[in-house]
C-alpha cells in the first residue's frame, strides 16, 4: 500500500488480478486487507478509482485507491466466497 495523500487519507493499493469491467464496478464500494482469511481486517475504505498498471513485474493488473477509514478495522469477513487471496462482493 502506498500513501497518496495524508490529509485526505488517501491510498492506493495493487497488484489485483482482475478484469477492469470488475474494477470498475467496485468504485463507489468498500475495500477490506486481512492476513489471513479469518483474521478480521487490519485496513480497509472507500474506493474512489483505480488504474491499471503499465509497467514492470504487475503490467495489466489493477491498482485501486481508497480513502482510508479506521471503521474499516477489525471486520471479519465470511468464509465463503474466497478465491486467489480475495474476495469480491458486488
Amino acid at each position: 500500500m502506498k500513501l497518496l495523500s495524508r490529509e485526505k487519507k488517501e491510498w492506493e493499493s495493487g497488484w489485483w488480478a482482475l478484469a477492469p469491467s470488475t474494477a470498475g464496478q467496485l468504485v463507489g464500494g468498500n475495500i477490506y486487507f486481512h492476513k489471513a482469511q479469518a483474521r478480521p481486517s487490519f485496513f480497509g475504505g472507500n474506493i474512489i478509482g483505480y488504474r491499471i498498471e503499465t509497467e514492470g513485474l504487475w503490467a495489466g493488473r489493477v491498482v485501486f485507491r481508497f480513502l482510508a477509514n479506521p471503521a474499516f478495522r477489525e471486520v471479519r469477513a465470511s468464509t465463503s466466497g474466497w478465491s486467489m487471496e480475495k474476495k469480491i462482493v458486488l
